[in-house]
């Protein structure tokens, strides 16, 4: 019999019907500071004691469990305006940020990676997430509406049967008007990129404070609600956004050259992925190339800056004529940024 001198080995792992990862970042007190200069106070106020709580959250196709806390997720960095900034002590994902913005400046930036290690191919996967706390500034007259979202803005397997918040309030420069008694609340409809008034019993509004309850139901992966003032001739509003992690659909958008159009390129290419229970049922890109015939019909809706549906250029409409799991951007479509949404159906 031959002598067994050595052994070696290799793995190969299936990465075809690869996991899609989404990272998403909320704030405990929103996105918007607003600091009075003849005052010297800031609305809301950070401070060690009661932190701006940012929090990343990691999600896994097919799997409606936040990735974020469990050990899946290593390798945590968290920066501040390109500082590094160390996270809250046995919670790597999350990190209290408790000094205000500088008077002089107009935005924190914040950005946090981790890496994502799939338990069951080891494949692992660079997860970046970024946040823009912004700062308005008030000579006393500055009117703005203001959403916080204290239950957090996403569900998931451990709060798909609950009902999460999302807290309106209203300022004249940083004093918030407690007198108010009504604030409108709005639905987005994606498909055709209007608003209409949410569920009846599902707001309740005292003493200045606005509150919309909303459920999973409410949400199909994702859905955008609008909170309005009006105050004589002035209108302000805030719009917030809300994620569901655990539907059974996911519908992915993805480029394969980014998500820039940078230096005169004259445009780019979204594809949509439809991932069902984790296994990935459709993809865009290789319906394109193999000219094959989509299982799902697809409508792609072009939103501006502002959040306002908007023509794709050189239509007069804002809702695509292709309803392939692909369509083309051109550059005139994008004045600063855009926003596109792909919805699903069957």
């Amino acid at each position: 019999m031959a002598k067994v001198l050595a052994n070696g080995q290799i793995t190969i792992v299936d990465l075809n019907d690869g996991k899609a990862v989404q990272c998403f970042t909320q704030c405990s007190k929103g996105e918007t500071q607003i600091y009075t200069p003849d005052t010297g106070v800031y609305t809301p106020n950070y401070s060690a004691s009661e932190p701006n709580v940012i929090t990343a959250r990691v999600y896994v196709t097919g799997n409606a469990q936040d990735q974020a806390p469990t050990s899946a997720c290593t390798g945590w960095s968290w920066k501040v305006d390109g500082v590094t900034a160390t996270p809250v002590s046995g919670k790597p994902y999350q990190l209290n940020l408790a000094s205000n913005i500088a008077k002089n400046g107009s935005v924190k930036n914040i950005e946090w990676s981790c890496t994502y290690t799939d338990p069951e191919t080891k494949a692992t996967t660079t997860c970046i997430g970024y946040k823009t706390i912004s700062l308005a500034k008030s000579g006393g007259a500055l009117q703005t509406v203001q959403i916080e979202t204290p239950d957090g803005n996403t569900f998931d397997s451990t709060n798909n049967t609950k009902k999460l918040r999302a807290v309106a309030k209203f300022f004249r420069g940083n004093v918030q008007d407690t007198s108010l008694t009504s604030m409108t609340w709005e639905v987005l409809n994606i498909s055709a990129g209007t608003w209409s008034a949410v569920a009846s019993g599902s707001v309740s509004t005292s003493g200045g404070v606005s509150t919309l309850n909303v459920s999973a139901n409410d949400v199909l992966n994702f859905q955008t609600f609008r909170c309005t003032v009006e105050d004589g001739a002035d209108t302000a509003y805030a719009i917030v956004t809300f994620f569901d992690a655990s539907d059974p659909y996911v519908v992915e958008v993805y480029s394969l050259t980014g998500d820039k159009i940078v230096n005169g390129a004259q445009s780019t290419e979204l594809f949509a992925r439809v991932w069902k229970d984790g296994k990935v049922v459709e993809d865009g890109a290789q319906i394109k190339a193999d000219s094959s015939t989509p299982s799902f019909t697809y409508k792609w809706t072009k939103y501006n800056a502002s959040g306002v549906a908007t023509n794709w250029n050189g239509t007069s409409s804002a809702v695509n004529v292709s309803n392939k799991p692909y369509v083309t951007v051109a550059a005139a479509d994008v004045s600063g940024r855009g926003t596109f949404t792909c919805e699903v159906s069957k």
